[in-house]
C-alpha cells in the first residue's frame, strides 16, 4: 500500500526502498496496535466473566447451605405431622435433598452456565432429575476443600444427603438418625461450605489482579509500540515531508486523548469489579444467617427449641440486621455526599453533649473487650456551627474504629476545645496497635485496608473513616490522621465555631 500524498515519488533506488520501509514499518506498527488493543478487550471481557463466575459460585455455595439447614428443619417436623400430610412432607425432604445434590455437582463441575441455572432455582425444593457433570478443573486448594483437606466437603455432604434419604423410611434409629442430621446441617457442614466460598472468592480476587496486571502490561506494549512508531517512523517521515508535520501533530494529540478516556474507563471498570468482589460476601453473610435463623424460628414449636436458643437466635438475627443496616447506611451517605445531594442543617451544638451521647451509646461495646472510654472536658462550655446528627456519625465512626483496633484492657480518650475563635477542636485517640505513617493515606479511602500487623481479626469494609473524613469536610471542617504502630492512633476533627459565623458575615 502507498501513501502519494505523504511520501513523494523517490529520485532513486535508494529512496525507493527507504519509502518501502517507511510504508510496511507504519502498517507493521498499525497491526501490532490492533492486535494489543484486542488482546486488552479480551482481558476486560475475561475479567468480567470471572467475576460472574465467582459471584455464581458463591451464591450457589450459599444455597446449599441454606438447602441443608432446610432438610434438617422438615426432617425435623416427620414425627409431628399428620399421617395424611407426611407423604408430602417425605417427597419434600426427597425433592430438598435432590436440589441440594445437583447443586454440589455443579460446584463440582464449575460450568458458569450450570451454575447460572442452579442458582436461579432458588431453594424451593421440587423434584427435579439428577444430571451427571464432568468435574471441573480445580485448584489445589478447592480440591482440599472438597475431597483431601482435613475438612472436606464432598463427603460429609454425600453422608448428609444419604441421612436425609433414609430418614423417611426408617422405622428404627430415627431420633439418631434426625440427631446427627441436624449436627451436620447446624455445625458441620456450614463451617465447610463458608471455607469453600472463601476460597472461591480469595482465588476469584486472584484471578482478577492477575488479568488486570496482565491487562496493565499489554497497555505498556501498546504505548512502547506507539513512541517507538514516532521515534524510527513518524520522525524520518517528518524530515523528508514538511507538509505532513501538523497532520502527524493532529494524529499524536488525538491518540493520547484517545489513551486519557480508556485509561479512565480502565479505572471505573476497574473500581467496579473490585467493589462488587469485595461487596457481594459482605452483604450475602449477613442475608444468609437471617434467613436461616427465621426459617428454623418459624417452625420452633415443633422443633422445640429450649427458651435460651431461641433467644440467641434472635440475638443473631438483630446482630446480623444490624451490621447490614449499618454497612447499607454507610453505603448511601458516600453515594450522597458524591451526589451532592446529602442536606447540611448547621446550628450551634453543645460539644459536651454529644460526647457524651456517643460515649454512653458506645460504652457497651466496649466493655466487651475491658476498654474504656474517656472524656476530657475543659473548664468552659464549648459550642460548634455544626449538623449535630452528621457530627455525632463523624464521632461514632471514630470511636468505633479506635475500639476495633485497640487492646483489651485500653482504652479511648475523647478530648474537645477551641484553639481559636473560629475553630473547635475534638481529638479521638487510643492506646492501641496503630500504624505506620506510609499507611495512614489507605485508611481514608473506602474499600482500602491497611495492614495493621496483629493478630486481631478486624471486621468492616473499610468505610467508617472514608465517611468520616468526607462528612466533616461537607461542614466545613477537616479530619487529620496520625498513628505510630505500637503506640495508637490520634484523629483530629476541627469543625466551625460559633463565632466563625460572625466573622466571615463581617468578612462579607
Amino acid at each position: 500500500m502507498r501513501f502519494p500524498s505523504i511520501c513523494p515519488e523517490p529520485s532513486d533506488q535508494s529512496d525507493h526502498w527507504a519509502s518501502r520501509i517507511l510504508t510496511h514499518g507504519y502498517l507493521a506498527a498499525l497491526a501490532l496496535i490492533a492486535v494489543f488493543a484486542s488482546l486488552a478487550w479480551y482481558a476486560t471481557i475475561t475479567m468480567i466473566a470471572a467475576q460472574e463466575q465467582v459471584a455464581a459460585e458463591i451464591n450457589v455455595a450459599g444455597r446449599q447451605r441454606m438447602l441443608t439447614q432446610k432438610v434438617a428443619l422438615l426432617s425435623s417436623r416427620l414425627e409431628t405431622v399428620d399421617a395424611d400430610d407426611r407423604p408430602a412432607l417425605e417427597m419434600e425432604i426427597h425433592a430438598c435433598a435432590d436440589l441440594l445434590e445437583r447443586a454440589h455437582l455443579t460446584m463440582l463441575s464449575r460450568q458458569a452456565e450450570a451454575l447460572r441455572a442452579t442458582a436461579a432455582e432458588g431453594t424451593s425444593c421440587r423434584p427435579g432429575r439428577i444430571d451427571p457433570l464432568p468435574r471441573g478443573k480445580m485448584s489445589d486448594a478447592i480440591r482440599d476443600a472438597y475431597f483431601t483437606g482435613a475438612r472436606p466437603v464432598d463427603p460429609v455432604l454425600r453422608d448428609f444427603l444419604a441421612l436425609a434419604r433414609a430418614l423417611p423410611a426408617a422405622t428404627t434409629s430415627r431420633d439418631q438418625l434426625q440427631a446427627e442430621i441436624f449436627k451436620l446441617a447446624h455445625a458441620d457442614l456450614p463451617a465447610r461450605l463458608d471455607a469453600v466460598a472463601q476460597i472461591v472468592q480469595r482465588e476469584g480476587e486472584q484471578q482478577i489482579d492477575r488479568l488486570m496486571t496482565a491487562k496493565t502490561v499489554v497497555w505498556i506494549v501498546t504505548l512502547i509500540i506507539l513512541v517507538l512508531e514516532i521515534l524510527y517512523i513518524f520522525r524520518p517521515m517528518t524530515r523528508r515531508i514538511e507538509q505532513a508535520i501538523e497532520s502527524i501533530k493532529s494524529l499524536s494529540m488525538t491518540l493520547a486523548t484517545k489513551r486519557r478516556s480508556e485509561e479512565e474507563m480502565r479505572l471505573t471498570n476497574d473500581a467496579q469489579i473490585r467493589f462488587l468482589a469485595q461487596m457481594s460476601h459482605e452483604l450475602r453473610t449477613p442475608l444468609n444467617a437471617i434467613i436461616g435463623y427465621s426459617q428454623m424460628l418459624e417452625s420452633s414449636r415443633s422443633l422445640d427449641l429450649p427458651p435460651a436458643k431461641r433467644d440467641e437466635y434472635v440475638r443473631d438475627i438483630r446482630a446480623s440486621g444490624e451490621h447490614l443496616l449499618s454497612l447499607v447506611s454507610d453505603l448511601l451517605d458516600l453515594s450522597r455526599i458524591e451526589t451532592d445531594s446529602i442536606t447540611v442543617n448547621a446550628s450551634d451544638v453543645d460539644l459536651g453533649r454529644v460526647v457524651a451521647g456517643v460515649a454512653a451509646m458506645l460504652r457497651s461495646r466496649a466493655e466487651v473487650r475491658n476498654q474504656r472510654i474517656l472524656i476530657d472536658r475543659p473548664a468552659m462550655p464549648v459550642a460548634a456551627r455544626v449538623d449535630e446528627r452528621l457530627l455525632r456519625q463523624v464521632l461514632i465512626n471514630l470511636v468505633e474504629n479506635a475500639l476495633k483496633y485497640g487492646r483489651d484492657d485500653g482504652h479511648v480518650r475523647i478530648a474537645f476545645d477551641q484553639p481559636d475563635q473560629d475553630h473547635v477542636r475534638i481529638v479521638v485517640e487510643d492506646n492501641g496497635i496503630g500504624f505506620d505513617t506510609a499507611d495512614l493515606p489507605l485508611l481514608i479511602e473506602p474499600f482500602k485496608r491497611a495492614e495493621h500487623g496483629s493478630d486481631l481479626a478486624i471486621d468492616g469494609v473499610g468505610l467508617g473513616l472514608p465517611l468520616a473524613k468526607q462528612l466533616t469536610e461537607i461542614q466545613g471542617g477537616s479530619l487529620a490522621l496520625a498513628s505510630t504502630r505500637g503506640v495508637g492512633t490520634r484523629a483530629q476533627v476541627t469543625v466551625p465555631s460559633v463565632e466563625r459565623r460572625f466573622a466571615d458575615a463581617a468578612a462579607g
